[in-house]
């Protein structure tokens, strides 16, 4: 039985769609696998079933190894390093002191909330640089 090639290039279209649809990224390598199998269809149409097949698992394992590196390097981003750890992202940020740090204490306003503050004496008003992070305590420096 054989199996038209645009009979695979539709099938390759509903796994994008699958693809988009569904968290993961194993669609994507079917399709691509039944892509290859519609341009093999097309240039040998009277390939079996059985061949299509092998050729649609070989294609789709061999872009699966060749692709998933690339994908995995393309995803990943310096900020879901942070993701889970809301006070490891504000490291660096250089934010404006709410109340003047005495005795070594003080708050600071970063986006909608309130940080205690840790650090030299200083007044209400100056900038300061996050260094670090401890419970839920932020340690400042003078900009």
């Amino acid at each position: 039985m054989t199996v038209a090639f645009w009979w695979w290039w539709a099938a390759a279209a509903v796994l994008l769609v699958c693809e988009m649809a569904l968290p993961g990224v194993i669609f994507l390598f079917l399709a691509i696998g039944a892509a290859v199998v519609g341009l093999v269809m097309l240039i040998w149409p009277s390939a079996g079933l059985e061949i299509q097949l092998i050729i649609l698992a070989v294609s789709s394992v061999i872009s699966a190894l060749l692709l998933r590196p690339i994908l995995a390097a393309r995803l990943q981003t310096k900020s879901h390093a942070t993701l889970n750890a809301r006070a490891a992202s504000l490291i660096g940020q250089v934010v404006t002191l709410d109340e003047p740090i005495v005795n070594g204490r003080g708050r600071a306003s970063v986006g909608d909330t309130s940080w205690s503050v840790r650090g030299p004496n200083m007044v209400a008003g100056a900038e300061v640089r996050i260094v670090s992070v401890e419970g839920a305590e932020l340690l400042v420096e003078p900009r």
